[in-house]
């Protein structure tokens, strides 16, 4: 098995924009990382129906730092799962597909 690795999503903005949506995480090896730069803090949150892939469903990010989601949950889907990044003044829904 290889080591886990990390899909990097940077937090752009201060309305929670990211710099890539969707993204594409694998079930078994794959884990994400939401980094903010500057002043742009941010909270992550799995709040749709379908839940969170991974064990926690809200996610801090300090400005000039980051956090990282840990691995899949085993009981997630192999499917899209909709998030949101609330950033200091406005919201932004990207996605996490799950991919076996």
């Amino acid at each position: 098995m290889r080591p886990a690795v990390s899909q990097d999503v940077q937090i752009i903005g201060d309305g929670g924009q990211v710099d890539q949506d969707p993204i594409n995480v694998s079930r078994t090896t794959d884990e994400v990382t939401w980094t903010a730069h500057g002043p742009h803090k941010a909270i992550i949150v799995f709040a749709s129906p379908d839940g969170s892939p991974f064990h926690d469903s809200t996610f801090q990010v300090p400005a000039n730092g980051s956090v990282s989601s840990g691995p899949v949950k085993n009981s997630a889907f192999n499917q899209p799962y909709k998030y949101t990044v609330i950033g200091q003044v406005g919201v932004n829904d990207p996605i996490v597909i799950i991919d076996p």
